[in-house]
């Protein structure tokens, strides 16, 4: 208003009926309307409800919304997102009120609000989380890869913590431990009412002592209990060996030193190999994903130009990763495994790897987590929010998210009756988003192996089933060949 009123010539208003003056100025007198602050609304839900916050719990909040609104990926309803916050409390001091012990955790000054919002941040989508400053300092610390623990990659699902994928070579991994266990109890002591965090954190342990985990297991009738030894987690993002002339990468986790190891892992297959590799496969079974930038050089190491991947969001600026010069492989055939539990990171580089055609897709398909979650600290004292703030793009202009990575090969994997149960992917979890586009294929119409076939027919024993259709599939050249073919030539 005082702008349109310094734009208009004095004589013009000067020559306007008094009445309409005495309206200009009445109106540049008083602030435009303006959206409810934050602060307000939640000054108005306490008076409501009769729930009481803290003034950090207040601040939490408030941080909270204020990056929300900057940040999330859509457009956000913070009325309601706050009147779902103030539900959680009141029914967490409603639990707390009946109840005769104290739950784990009560002294943790933020634990309220923790419940709560995370609660309520539940609704907009599976991965946004409001972390409070000791869950930051976790995250923080796995990412740079080296943790105390079990080695178990986790989540919550109905107030137990999920399995995603227990890490390679840690005690998780040794005690059998699989991906869709649920724990029920530590030590005999409920996980419900636990946050993920609290969870997590009655899981770590001194090095060499022992915890009890009572496990859900989907195929298995009844509750059982798993004893494993803790120790110092190194996670050993990449695992290499050979088999015969082709090589063998596991890469479990895209952490900070993810693309170092696997240069280090190729470069010491060629030597061993006197420079005479086949061919490469590139396992991402099972690997939960993890930083962004690892997963962009990992791909950039095997493609020479264009696309990787990009990255689209309603707030953030919109950014798009491509490749550079250099192929450690220098053009010899790749394989990548993938399957229902590669996520993120992993589908990153399966799909521009195959939007390329610089390799072959083998597996199922995969997750389908193509969103991109971003840590904007609230400072110091109020921890952080994890935001779901972009979709990933492939190089194709599809995007993963709830579709996944549709491999060019499907491997149908011989079990016992008992041992199927149908995997869960992103589309499955409460509150998933939904992908905007999807690549058009489908898991029905691909070309199929059978893994049992490939252990057939390989000289060599070989108890992974897809890992032996990979090694098949590089010495013979092809599709075609293998699906042909009653014998595989010995390795050499």
């Amino acid at each position: 208003m005082h702008k349109f009123l310094s734009s208009l010539p004095m004589s013009r208003l000067l020559a306007a009926p008094a009445a309409i003056v005495a309206l200009l100025v009445l109106l540049a007198m008083v602030p435009q309307a303006a959206a409810t602050s934050t602060s307000a609304i939640i000054d108005n839900l306490v008076a409501e409800t009769g729930v009481p916050l803290s003034r950090d719990e207040q601040r939490v909040l408030e941080k909270g919304v204020d990056l929300l609104e900057k940040h999330y990926l859509r457009a956000i309803d913070v009325e309601a997102l706050l009147g779902e916050v103030f539900t959680g409390l009141r029914e967490h001091d409603k639990a707390e009120a009946e109840r005769t012990e104290p739950a784990v955790g009560d002294d943790e000054p933020l634990t309220r609000v923790a419940l709560a919002l995370n609660g309520a941040l539940q609704t907009l989508d599976a991965h946004t989380a409001y972390l409070t400053p000791e869950a930051e300092i976790d995250m923080r610390v796995r990412i740079s890869g080296e943790f105390g623990g079990l080695g178990l990659e986790v989540t919550m699902e109905d107030g137990l913590v999920k399995v995603v994928s227990p890490i390679d070579d840690t005690p998780a991994e040794r005690a059998g431990m699989q991906p869709g266990d649920l724990i029920s109890r530590v030590d005999g002591e409920s996980i419900k009412g636990m946050t993920l965090r609290q969870a997590v954190t009655r899981m770590r342990g001194l090095a060499g002592t022992d915890i009890r985990l009572t496990v859900r297991r989907q195929e298995v009738a009844d509750e059982f209990d798993v004893t494993i030894t803790r120790d110092r987690i190194r996670i050993r993002p990449v695992k290499a060996r050979a088999e015969g002339s082709i090589g063998y990468v596991r890469i479990s986790s895209f952490n900070q030193q993810a693309d170092m190891a696997l240069k280090a892992a190729v470069e010491q297959l060629e030597a061993e190999q006197n420079g005479g590799l086949r061919g490469l496969v590139i396992d991402l079974r099972n690997n939960p994903g993890g930083v962004l930038s690892q997963a962009v050089q990992v791909a950039d190491e095997f493609l020479d130009n264009g696309d990787i991947v990009s990255v689209r969001g309603r707030y953030r600026e919109d950014a798009r990763y491509t490749a550079g010069l250099g192929d450690l492989m220098r053009g010899k055939q790749i394989v990548v495994l993938i399957n229902s539990g590669s996520a993120s990171a992993s589908e990153i580089v399966a799909g521009a790897l195959k939007d390329h055609r610089r390799a072959t897709l083998m597996g199922s398909r995969s997750f389908g987590k193509g969103s991109v979650q971003t840590i904007l600290p609230m400072g110091r004292s109020y921890g952080a929010l994890r935001l779901t703030t972009q979709l990933y793009y492939m190089p194709n202009g599809y995007t993963i998210q709830a579709h996944g990575v549709v491999p060019d090969l499907y491997v149908e994997i011989e079990r016992p009756d008992d041992e199927i149960a149908a995997p869960r992917r992103e589309e499955d979890l409460d509150n998933a988003l939904k992908g905007e586009d999807e690549n058009g294929d489908t898991a029905s119409s691909l070309p199929k192996l059978s893994g049992k076939r490939c252990q057939e027919i390989l000289p060599e024993k070989q108890e992974d089933q897809m890992l032996a259709c990979a090694i098949a599939y590089l010495r013979l050249g092809g599709f075609e060949q293998l699906a042909t073919t009653t014998a595989v030539p010995v390795a050499q």
